[in-house]
């Protein structure tokens, strides 16, 4: 069965949408307990498994999505400071990044 692009790249921006405007920011200076970066952290690894799953099983969008999220999570964790890491130099470097994903969303939609 051949995933639905757009359709359900229209149906992630909404929720997106919905989500950020209905986004509230929590009093400052927050406490986060150790176990709740461990389990971002186990959620992005989850992400991972499922994208290598959806990759093997043909299903390339849905791939991109779920380590798109796992992406997401662990620039979270970094940009807030609580986890330390580095992508990989030349592997995953912006431009990079950029032009593996356009031309993936590129051959999925074609």
């Amino acid at each position: 069965m051949t995933e639905d692009t757009k359709e359900r790249s229209r149906r992630y921006i909404a929720a997106v949408e919905t989500a950020l405007s209905g986004l509230k920011p929590i009093t400052m200076p927050a406490i986060v307990a150790r176990r709740d970066v461990e389990r971002v952290v186990e959620v992005a690894k989850r992400y991972l498994s499922d994208s290598k799953y959806y990759a093997e099983t043909g299903k390339d969008v849905t791939s991109l999505a779920s380590i798109s999220y796992a992406e997401g999570l662990l620039d979270a964790l970094r940009f807030l400071k609580l986890g330390e890491f580095s992508w990989p130099k030349g592997l995953l470097s912006l431009k990079n990044r950029k032009d593996r994903n356009l031309e993936t969303l590129e051959s999925a939609l074609s």
